[in-house]
């Protein structure tokens, strides 16, 4: 199919799915759908203001749409089966079915998982109660990870240095239960050290094409300090993936996990986010995400020369094969994050972003958390708001062009990251 002839429908309303429905724009996709969506997706497609968790209803519409691609943004549909229930009724669909998600819904599940098919990861104990959990630490020693098992939206890992962090964690994790039933089971993990990074490929099954590596930042404050968000900022591609690395990671993680899959009898289809820490026994796996990571996406997606539309519909069809290898641009995309002030715990909505007309912007702002008010301004309507791109052909011209953008836009209590993409420097350096 066209690219031009295809009616393509996005589930979900952040800055990543804006992302990828600029990339689908580009590729000459000219009818575009969003549910929810957000200010930012109005100027490309049309936004449906349907539940992403009610399917019957969103089947309603992809029949009257004649919709011939679903892309499926972020994880809480993939967990609740939206992909399942799409392929029962033959819609072409970019996603992990229920099972096949536990890469990411379940962290117990994939770390076992990986614990029988030899792939590199950190010593880690499941833990079902506070006392296992405290055992696990009592025998990894510190510094140690404290994971919930199931869904916390990027936020679910708490690194423990200090006994008093380790006692916080616990209280977060089993007392408060701030991360709900998500933290009904948990992870201890023996805390690695070295430099993250982000490969992303997607999959057919059995095969998969790599779309690109980032490296993002999840800290709130500069020099990595602060809590955990969904990510700050990003940048790529990272001069940590060599190409010796890189055939390391296929061969080592990628494949086997790919090959672990099929032999459960659930081939993985859709987006792997394969997060890493570069150790000095190799590569290791932080953990696995079953979508494109948000900021990344929005910096590896537009250094992809070759048709992104034709790679989603024949994944969609398990036919990826007919795709040769992806074509890149030669450049650097930085991306930085504005953020309302207090995220990522309390923040208010409903503020007026101003500068977003500004013509150096307008190819260069992602919307995250926006929307329209009564009046057609456009407000704030997340932690999160929006995202500011930089090119440049190499990656210190991508931080001046970003940098050069992110004051032209504006409003009440923003915060952002002034640091982003400096480790990625310091590396080349």
């Amino acid at each position: 199919m066209n690219a031009s002839d295809a009616n393509v429908l996005n589930v979900g309303g952040g800055a990543r799915e804006h992302a990828i429905g600029l990339k689908l724009h580009k590729d000459g996709v000219k009818n575009l759908f969003f549910c929810p969506g957000n200010a930012g997706t109005e100027s490309i497609g049309t936004n449906v203001n349907l539940d992403p968790n009610d399917f019957e209803a969103l089947l309603k519409f992809v029949k009257e749409s004649d919709i011939h691609l679903i892309v499926v943004g972020p994880e809480d549909p993939l967990s609740k089966g939206i992909v399942d229930f799409f392929q029962i009724h033959h819609i072409p669909i970019i996603g992990p079915t229920v099972k096949a998600a536990q890469l990411e819904t379940s962290k117990v599940f994939a770390r076992n998982l990986m614990a029988r098919h030899n792939i590199p990861q950190p010593e880690f104990f499941g833990c079902r109660t506070p006392h296992a959990a405290q055992c696990s630490q009592n025998v990894l020693g510190l510094p140690v990870v404290l994971k919930a098992d199931g869904l916390a939206a990027g936020k679910g890992a708490l690194v423990c240095k200090t006994e008093e962090e380790w006692e916080g964690a616990m209280k977060t994790m089993f007392i408060d239960k701030k991360f709900g039933a998500a933290g009904d089971k948990v992870l201890v993990e023996k805390c690695l050290e070295g430099e993250e990074l982000s490969v992303f490929a997607l999959c057919d099954g059995p095969d998969y094409r790599i779309l690109g590596t980032a490296q993002d930042h999840k800290r709130l404050l500069d020099n990595d300090q602060g809590p955990n968000t969904g990510g700050m900022g990003a940048y790529s591609p990272t001069p940590l993936a060599t190409p010796e690395l890189m055939a390391k990671v296929e061969k080592s993680i990628i494949g086997p996990i790919l090959q672990a899959m099929v032999d459960l009898g659930c081939p993985y289809q859709g987006f792997l986010y394969v997060g890493l820490m570069l150790t000095a026994d190799g590569p290791m796996v932080i953990e696995f995400n079953a979508r494109l990571g948000d900021p990344e996406a929005q910096v590896i997606l537009p250094l992809i020369k070759s048709s992104f539309f034709n790679l989603l519909y024949n994944a969609a069809q398990g036919q990826l094969a007919q795709n040769g290898l992806i074509e890149f641009y030669d450049a650097y995309v930085v991306a930085v994050v504005k953020a309302a002030g207090g995220y990522p715990d309390k923040y208010e909505k409903g503020n007026v972003i101003t500068g977003l007309d500004d013509p150096d912007l307008q190819t260069r702002i992602i919307h995250a958390g926006t929307k329209k008010n009564e009046t057609g301004q456009i407000v704030t309507n997340g932690g999160r708001v929006v995202d500011v791109l930089g090119f440049g052909a190499t990656l210190k011209e991508g931080i001046n062009d970003v940098y050069r953008l992110v004051d032209k836009v504006h409003f009440k209590d923003e915060y952002f990251r002034q640091d982003i993409g400096q480790g990625g420097l310091r590396h080349k350096e």
